[in-house]
């Protein structure tokens, strides 16, 4: 139903009336009591004391009297269709299994109800002590009681009735099962108490026993609340009065039997009945609690012959369970509860093996005082050091900003409530099964499920008959986080259960996937050594990837010697070796032993075509010996082959599980996907092409592989890679190889032993792994594909025949270590066929198998690598990570100290903080047999020896294309783009970001996107969640001190926290790029009608202009028409033709008229203006070439950057991000290809002392140089035109297309300008040339100083080249900061440099 359509029901449809149960006429007003006798027509009596604790007076008033008082409205009532009366699902004793029956009441001591009621209600209050004395042989408890009588006195009512031949209206009893938070609606994991299997969800989370240890085995009998709500509801839909009826009698009273029974499992007649744990078959046959028409052994099925209804009952008693829906048992529900508590806070909870273990030492105590006082303690403590970030929503209260204290006291109180209520706990979950008779409730199940009109309230849409393990763990995690979140008021948490039709490779649960979760076996080291050993190797790990720090020679002495004892242990582990052929499948064919077909390798690559080519090349060219040669080619595969084996790949899938489990809250993928690529790969090979993102990413995709029993790849790595210390281990190990991926560093014996090893690596594995790019994304965007030559080599290893068929070819493909394709399904001998051009030109024959490419897209929550990242595409120095810690005085202790000790010995070790979750996206997988042969089709068979260079554009756009398509949006990109448009109001509030993001969520949801937002997921969590992400570094400002729908959200505005966010939004740009261009030129205009023709020319200038920075090559006429017609759709422009015949739009959204579309206008332009903004910056910064004839390329990013800083204090732009250096170096290369710049090298021009000066400055003398080009080479002379748009536009356009040298660089800064966030606004006050000639100015500025850098060292130089070394001097001199470290190094960061604090 979700959040909003629910608070809009309630409101339409619900009327509160005040009331006590207690009093007659259930204390209404007169004015109420009226209007529900005459309005009413069900009554649902659901009001009760709960308490078991409760004194019995006050029980047997509310849960007893109170029956009477309803039924007496409900007599009153003019036109009553049914009265529902709920109570329990319990037995009255412990023998005979705790039958009961549909035609039963509970006994009650021997006394009529009435006079029991009468005389309780009558009693003194010491006389209840006997009282409750006389009754516990019948009931634990007074609400047992209470509720029992409840019905005695309900059904006492139709029998006077029907004595006194008074009219009757239907009514039913529903006796309910333990209720738990919902499966589904309102939202998953809904709650609002701690009553019942709520309360033992939160103790078992805290660490507090509740269920007992001998219950391990035994079915978990609890319902979802929204699965009951929907029998009731249904129940009421089909009430009635039997003709003839018989009222429900009590049973035979049979004594209470104490809690230390002897369990049913060890009854000598207990019914046989076995259920599912989390190693059973889905397909084993599962018994459950006996039931009448159902699983019921010969000694049940006796009694209920014997016992059983004769005859039809009225009240109408219906019997609620989970035990028909194959519950699982407790070990496998305490496993998914543990999860979940461990995950998002700080307790530790042991194993089930521990917990349902008869050993006394090693079990947890259970409930206690001393217990108790110790959990108020930790309550307490964790108030006080703990804390979050929180926010008010529609489903919890205003919370304070202030640091957890009020949310931990919130909790505190729950748990204190629920430890209250403990014992009734115990009660309610014993060990005795109850054997039910449900015949009622499975003939309504029946009605409900035939009656399409009443599909809404069958209960089995929401939990099948067959429920699944599967299904029962994700509620029980779900609903542990709806404890948490609804009940405790603990923000910032999310659903923890995958997306429906999603998996978690954290927690897989095939057989196979389980081998990665089995520490190794070690002969000399405990399994606690064993553990801090893994925690200590992961902790470096993440020293080296998030913080950045480089360890010392020490560290890394600790770090090897950790690495060789896990690898000699897993070496030595017989479990291994015994099942060496299982491991094998699961973790693809690797060798038993480093080195072992080295040489049938070696023989294969140097007969291999490409490398005999190379050879003989350098034999004829360069002169050496043949034998030379080879020797070389044989060095360079040793030094680029893996060094790997099967222990270790082993351990190394051990390992990354441990490292994902410290750093991710779970790593999915969508189950769709893993068959997709199990199916489509059959007897073909696999490339892997993940978008470049974090260096983890490859280890990632080869755990996944391992997790879901894919084809397990090499990896191919970058020379750089093998010099990252610690992590080039773990890719060592993985598996990878690492090469030259520069093309111009590689020589072409290299270039042919390389693919000829890489096309070996694929038949022997079966699969590869490599990225189009060159490097990770700085900031968040695509980029362009590195021209490595990987994906020709692809290409020929499956339509060239390169490596002949030698004795040491088939020793290599007969070996053990030849892997199968697939580990899933066995491979076919005879080959796939393939279009072979390796034979006369043109002419196609089989070759060898096909290879599918698997493109990729994987969606961190929270790049662990990003301020690095930020630091990097900031140009500015990382902060080091210091290591040296204050020496704490002796014997002082602070206050803060002491509260962190005594919080630890309460709540044990601090859990690491996670990053977020990771999301795997596939696109859909590219053939490359089946790719050349449609590229065949529509190829120039005139020039067919470019055929495999066109075919690798194709493929390599195929795939790009893919993967874009393969995004899985996230939260925080969704709030990050948000926040960072409400930059141009000065922030956004917390309900504006919820509109926008369902709006969003419908975009994305339209065009095809998977999002990580799953239907009946709370809105306010996912903010929440969101915040805290975002909040650690703390890149956010939320002003005042609570949270609500009108608490104003701004971003911390320093270029660290900006690019941070940036990086987020960033990543959904690609999905809304062609929407964005559109409204940012439908911004730029101020009329409501123009032509056809300039929107078009002003949209092809934006396309043209930005399509590098975003990677896309559309065709600009076909995308134009595609986004007028989608504009025109959603009535945001209407076309039409003037009297002259001239097609036109009129502009129909505006602020005064249509805000809603009019922000959504601005939000969409929002994600490109900063980039637009960088582009006008660096247009400006090239006002320096009017000044300076020349400039080096390296310098003109920096030389953007303090315009920036100048534009950003002058309040001229908004946009922090223009201080990105990566961006202004991209807009460089845009504007040589428009043909505003030209470049020659600098030794072309400059003389040699020029050269020797900028070298000093750290300018290479093998620099480019940048100069303007075209009407620009006058050295500024050409004067800047007044604004004229549309003309300007025209001429600038014409240029570009048919003379790109011809051109004004001050139009084309006047011409950027007019796009940006405001700037047609300012268009008539020609406020952008002003600009422009003032960055001249302030330029020029830095120029005239009194001595020149070259002049001070007593140089004489040419007066262009004068000015060139002192810019490039300045902008060195005012980019330093003065702060330096111990080591003396200079920590250039944008806010010391620029001073922008």
């Amino acid at each position: 139903m979700g959040a909003t359509t629910f608070d809009n029901f309630v409101r339409k449809k619900l009327h509160a009336v005040a009331g006590d149960v207690t009093e007659n006429g259930l204390g209404m007003s007169m004015e109420d009591r009226n209007m529900v006798l005459k309005h009413s027509s069900i009554i649902i009596h659901c009001a009760g004391q709960v308490d078991a604790s409760e004194h019995i007076d006050i029980s047997v008033k509310v849960n007893a009297l109170g029956v009477i008082n309803v039924m007496a409205i409900a007599n009153e009532c003019g036109s009553l269709s049914g009265l529902i009366h709920l109570s329990p699902l319990q037995s009255h004793n412990r023998s005979s299994f705790g039958t009961l029956y549909e035609d039963k009441l509970s006994p009650l001591p021997n006394a009529e109800p009435e006079t029991l009621l009468t005389n309780i209600l009558s009693a003194e209050l010491q006389e209840m002590p006997s009282i409750m004395e006389d009754i516990k042989p019948y009931y634990p408890n007074s609400y047992m009681f209470s509720k029992s009588l409840a019905e005695h006195l309900l059904v006492r009512d139709v029998q006077k009735k029907q004595i006194n031949s008074f009219p009757q209206y239907p009514i039913a009893i529903m006796r309910l099962g333990p209720l738990g938070p919902s499966l589904a609606e309102p939202l998953m994991g809904w709650a609002d108490n701690v009553n019942g299997a709520n309360g033992l969800l939160l103790l078992t989370g805290r660490g507090i026993r509740v269920i007992q240890a001998n219950q391990g085995e035994n079915p978990v009998d609890i319902i979802p609340v929204d699965f009951a709500v929907r029998l009731i509801l249904g129940c009421v839909a089909n009430l009635s009065i039997p003709k003839q009826f018989a009222v429900p009698s009590p049973l035979q009273h049979e004594p209470f039997v104490s809690a230390d029974y002897p369990s049913y499992r060890e009854s000598t007649t207990a019914t046989s009945v076995s259920i599912r744990d989390s190693a059973a078959s889905s397909e084993e046959a599962s018994f459950y609690r006996s039931s009448a028409g159902s699983r019921a052994s010969s000694h049940t099925s006796a009694q209920i012959d014997s016992l059983g209804p004769k005859e039809i009952t009225f009240p109408s008693i219906y019997h609620i369970s989970s035990i028909k829906m194959r519950p699982v048992s407790w070990r496998v529900a305490y496993d998914a509860i543990r999860q979940y508590w461990m995950q998002t806070t700080n307790v530790r909870l042991i194993p089930a093996e521990i917990y349902f273990s008869n050993d006394a030492a090693k079990s947890p105590a259970g409930l206690s005082r001393a217990r108790t006082v110790m959990n108020s303690l930790r309550s307490a403590a964790t108030s006080y050091i703990t804390g979050v970030p929180t926010a008010n929503t529609s489903m919890i209260d205003p919370i304070s900003k202030v640091p957890g204290k009020r949310n931990s006291h919130r909790f505190s109180r729950c748990v204190d409530k629920a430890v209250k209520a403990a014992s009734h706990l115990r009660g309610s979950f014993g060990d005795m099964w109850l054997n039910t008779v449900d015949t009622n409730t499975s003939h309504l199940k029946q009605l409900l499920r035939k009656d399409s009109a009443a599909v809404d309230f069958d209960p089995h849409e929401l939990i099948p008959e067959d429920a699944s393990v599967a299904l029962w763990k994700n509620y029980f995690m779900n609903a542990s986080y709806g404890i948490h979140y609804f009940v405790g008021g603990e923000s910032n948490l999310r659903l923890p259960s995958p997306i429906s039709e999603w998996d978690c490779a954290l927690h897989n649960e095939s057989e196979a996937a389980t081998m990665v979760d089995k520490p190794t076996q070690s002969s000399v080291y405990s399994a606690a050594e064993v553990t801090k050993r893994t925690e200590r190797m992961v902790h470096k790990i993440k020293d080296v990837l998030i913080d950045n720090i480089q360890h010392s020679k020490e560290t890394d002495d600790e770090w090897l010697t950790d690495m060789d004892d896990s690898l000699e242990d897993w070496c030595q582990d017989p479990s291994i070796v015994a099942s060496e052929r299982e491991k094998r499948m699961v973790f693809g064919k690797w060798r038993k032993k480093v080195g072992s077909n080295d040489e049938a390798v070696k023989v294969v690559v140097l007969n291999d075509k490409r490398v005999n080519v190379a050879v003989h090349k350098i034999t004829q060219n360069a002169g050496v010996s043949k034998q030379t040669a080879v020797n070389e080619a044989t060095k360079i595969l040793l030094r680029m082959s893996e060094r790997t084996q099967l222990a270790f790949v082993c351990f190394t899938g051990f390992f990354l599980k441990s490292l994902f489990e410290n750093m991710f809250e779970n790593i999915r993928i969508r189950e769709e996907h893993i068959r997709q690529i199990r199916d489509a790969t059959l007897g073909k090979r696999v490339v892997y092409v993940p978008v470049a993102k974090s260096i983890l990413d490859p280890l990632l995709l080869w755990y996944i592989t391992i997790r879901f029993q894919l084809p397990v790849p090499a990896l191919a790595c970058d020379e750089a890679m093998a010099q990252l210390g610690s992590i080039s281990d773990i890719y060592r190990l993985a598996g990878a190889y690492y090469m030259k991926r520069d093309k111009r560093h590689r020589s072409p014996l290299n270039s042919a032993v390389l693919a000829a090893y890489t096309q070996v690596l694929l038949r022997e594995h079966g699969a590869l792994c490599f990225s189009l790019e060159k490097t990770r994304s700085r900031s968040g965007k695509y980029d362009e594909p590195y021209a490595d030559g990987l994906i020709d080599m692809v290409i020929e290893a499956t339509l060239q025949s390169n490596q002949s068929r030698t004795p040491a070819f088939n020793k290599l493909m007969q070996s053990e270590t030849t892997p199968p394709t697939s580990p899933d399904t066995p491979v076919s001998a005879a080959p796939s066929p393939t279009a072979s051009i390796d034979g006369h030109a043109g002419l196609f024959r089989k070759a060898h198998r096909d290879i599918v490419f698997v493109p990729i897209n994987i969606s961190y929550e929270n790049v662990p690598e990003l301020p690095h990242l930020i630091d990097e595409v900031l140009d500015q120095q990382p902060r080091r990570q210091t290591q040296e810690l204050q020496t704490p005085m002796e014997g002082v202790v602070r206050p803060s100290e002491a509260m962190d000790k005594r919080t630890k010995m309460l709540e044990g070790a601090e859990v690491p903080r996670k990053r977020g979750r990771v999301l795997l996206g596939i696109g859909s997988l590219i053939s490359v047999q089946d790719t050349a042969e449609e590229f065949s089709h529509i190829y120039d068979s005139s020039t067919m020896e470019n055929f495999e260079v066109e075919l690798a554009k194709e493929l390599t756009n195929k795939i790009q294309k893919q993967q874009r398509r393969a995004l899985i949006i996230t939260p925080i990109s969704l709030v990050s783009a948000i926040i960072l448009y409400g930059r141009a109001t000065g922030g956004v509030c917390v309900g504006k970001i919820k509109e926008l993001m369902l709006w969003l969520r419908e975009e994305f949801t339209e065009h095809g996107y998977h999002i990580d937002w799953q239907d009946g997921e709370d809105l306010d969590s996912i903010v929440l969640y969101v915040f805290r992400l975002l909040e650690d570094s703390k890149n956010l400002i939320i002003e005042g001190k609570e949270i609500n729908d009108d608490t104003n959200i701004r971003v911390n505005d320093h270029a660290d926290n900006v690019m941070t966010l940036s990086y987020y939004a960033n990543q959904i740009v690609d999905a809304l790029l062609s929407d964005a261009f559109m409204a940012a030129v439908y911004l730029s205009f101020t009329e409501d009608i123009v032509t056809e023709d300039e929107f078009m020319d002003r949209f092809r200038f934006l396309v043209q202009m930005l399509e590098r920075e975003f990677v896309c090559s559309w065709d600009v006429d076909k995308q134009f028409n595609k986004m007028i017609d989608a504009f025109e759709e959603r009535k945001i422009i209407r076309k039409r033709q003037n009297q002259s015949g001239v097609n036109e739009l009129c502009l129909a959204v505006n602020m005064e008229l249509h805000p809603t579309q009019y922000e959504q206008l601005i939000f969409l332009a929002s994600v490109i203006y900063p980039t637009i903004d960088s582009y006008w910056i660096t247009s400006c910064s090239l006002s320096a070439l009017e000044a300076v004839p020349m400039l080096p390329r390296s310098i003109a990013p920096l030389l953007s950057q303090w315009i920036a800083t100048h534009l950003i204090a002058g309040r001229r732009t908004i946009y922090r991000e223009v201080l990105s250096t990566e961006s202004s170096r991209t807009a460089i290369d845009v504007f040589m290809a428009l043909g505003f710049l030209g470049e020659f090298q600098a030794k072309e021009r400059l003389s040699p002392d020029a050269q020797i000066l900028l070298h000093e400055l750290g300018v290479p003398t093998s620099e480019s140089l940048i100069e303007l080009s075209g009407q620009n080479s006058d050295g500024g002379m050409t004067p800047v035109s007044p604004v004229d748009p549309e003309g300007m536009m025209k001429a600038i356009m014409a240029q570009i297309q048919m003379n790109r040298a011809n051109s004004n660089m001050a139009d084309l800064c006047q011409q950027i300008d007019s796009y940006r966030l405001g700037a047609a606004s300012q268009r008539e006050s020609f406020q952008n040339a002003q600009v422009f000639q003032k960055c001249l100015k302030q330029i020029k500025g830095i120029l005239h100083t009194g001595a020149s850098f070259a002049q001070r060292r007593k140089i004489e130089l040419k007066e262009p080249e004068d000015k060139l070394v002192q810019l490039v001097y300045a902008l060195r001199v005012n980019s330093a900061s003065s702060a330096h470290t111990a080591q003396g190094r200079a920590l250039r960061r944008i806010s010391e440099a620029y001073n922008l604090r």
